[in-house]
């Protein structure tokens, strides 16, 4: 959306932006539409002419975020500089990331399975299909093929782990630390220095 022109436009966005760190902070039930207006800095009853209900601004907070992980998803498996290892790991940056130590997490998520459906299900589905073609390329599932791993076998377990550390881990740091073991785990023997290691394989 190009708001440069579009003062209205501009104005949701900035409700939403502002609306997705509440909703973040406090969850959904415990939001209300006055926390959101504060935050803007507008009044209730103007929060209204952009968004009838506290539903309707969350789904547009769902919309955005999704859009924007998985474009960051995409682009980070994408960043041919890097190596696989990094690559992997900043795809589930972009996806978790913001949920590392969130308190309201569950009830946050139910929320988006009751609103808008298995749309966040469905990103992170698109999201394990790129992995899978990026393990391919990089040669990752060529090596796992003996153990009769496939490249969407290998997508698939990443992304269980990583649904499971983003509820455990305290800060983002803990997360990425723990993840980047998972990963690499998965990607030894594409890397580098395991390349320059005779006899080191998975």
């Amino acid at each position: 959306m190009n708001v440069a022109n579009d003062p209205e436009a501009a104005r949701q966005v900035e409700i939403v932006e502002a609306a997705t760190g509440i909703f973040l902070r406090y969850g959904f039930k415990k939001t209300a539409m006055e926390d959101i207006a504060r935050a803007v800095g507008i009044s209730r009853q103007a929060l209204y002419l952009y968004f009838p209900t506290k539903e309707a601004v969350f789904k547009a907070v769902i919309s955005r975020s999704l859009a924007a992980m998985r474009a960051e998803a995409r682009a980070a498996l994408a960043h041919q500089d890097h190596d696989i290892e990094e690559r992997v790991l900043g795809a589930f940056e972009a996806l978790h990331s913001k949920a590392v130590g969130v308190e309201h997490l569950g009830e946050l998520i139910a929320t988006t399975a009751t609103l808008t459906g298995p749309v966040f299900r469905e990103m992170e589905e698109a999201v394990v299909r790129d992995m899978a073609q990026a393990l391919d390329a990089a040669g990752v599932a060529a090596r796992w093929t003996k153990a009769g791993v496939s490249s969407m076998e290998l997508a698939q377990h990443l992304a269980a782990t990583s649904e499971g550390i983003k509820f455990s881990a305290k800060t983002l740091g803990e997360y990425l630390d723990r993840m980047r073991i998972a990963v690499r785990i998965v990607c030894w023997g594409a890397l580098p220095e395991a390349n320059s290691r005779s006899g080191r394989a998975p």
